[in-house]
């Protein structure tokens, strides 16, 4: 005898409308999400990319900037003309050959590069002379006897090169110190601050605009009876400086992005340049 199945038709009814349902959601469209914008480049921009990009955000929902760690100067030039991210964030002048990508630069800042040690220095100041000196490997101790632990960088990176370029000697003593290897290395800003700002008696180079815009703990020291403040860098009584600047394809930048470089060199985002430490550039 054959077993006879009856079937609720109440349930075939659910079933069917609730197969209908799960059609519909896969069919019907859904609201974009937001629109994501990518910026990456020399750890001397990320900092304070981050807070401009924070506070556009706020006012454009619908957009999202993202800001990875650093790839440097030379991976942003190369990620922007292979059109893998938006904005290259750079903070040196291009070089001969990368202008013949036909990228567009826009600066937006301007940042005074420091001499920086770890707070416990007791140390006020330095001279260019004492700096070089600390290269040559010939002075070696603080003022209060403390042995000065250098935390050094690589030739290429923007601070170096304008350290090397506006103090007269410094390129001989670093090139001497790196090729004898007489001191540790680091390849990016944020891994050169971290190491600064953990090592006692430590001695480095980073600058003022990274140093408030990521809250670090470092000392800022004096510079031939120098403060290396935004005024003294504008009236040019203190050299040491660099320029900051986003690079695009001009031809494929969304208007998304370009609403961000409007942004930037609005009163609001001068404001947040200013309040860390950054001459805007117009």
């Amino acid at each position: 005898m054959k077993r006879v199945i009856r079937i609720n038709p109440l349930l075939v009814v659910v079933m069917i409308c609730s197969l209908n349902s799960i059609a519909w959601s896969n069919t019907t469209p859904q609201p974009p999400g937001p629109l994501p914008l990518i910026a990456a480049g020399s750890g001397a921009n990320l900092g304070i990319t981050r807070l401009l990009a924070v506070a556009f955000v706020k006012n454009h929902p619908q957009i999202t900037i993202e800001v990875p760690g650093s790839i440097g100067t030379r991976g942003a030039i190369k990620a922007t003309a292979d059109g893998a991210i938006t904005l290259g964030l750079i903070s040196r002048p291009l070089e001969k050959e990368e202008t013949a990508l036909g990228l567009s630069v826009k600066p937006y800042a301007r940042v005074p590069i420091v001499v920086a040690t770890h707070p416990s220095v007791k140390d006020e100041g330095i001279t260019f002379q004492e700096l070089i000196e600390i290269y040559k490997g010939t002075k070696t101790s603080w003022k209060d006897g403390n042995q000065i632990i250098v935390q050094a960088r690589g030739k290429s990176e923007s601070g170096f090169l304008v350290l090397q370029n506006k103090i007269p000697g410094f390129k001989e003593a670093y090139a001497e110190s790196y090729q004898a290897k007489r001191w540790s290395i680091y390849y990016t800003d944020q891994a050169a601050n971290l190491a600064i700002s953990k090592t006692p008696n430590a001695i480095g180079v980073s600058d003022l605009g990274m140093i408030k815009a990521e809250n670090l703990n470092i000392k800022i020291l004096k510079i031939n009876g120098l403060l290396p403040s935004p005024e003294n860098l504008l009236n040019g009584s203190y050299p040491l400086g660099r320029e900051l600047s986003f690079i695009y394809r001009e031809k494929s930048l969304p208007k998304e992005a370009n609403g961000f470089l409007d942004f930037v060199r609005s009163d609001e985002g001068r404001k947040i340049l200013k309040s860390n430490g950054y001459l805007p550039v117009n």
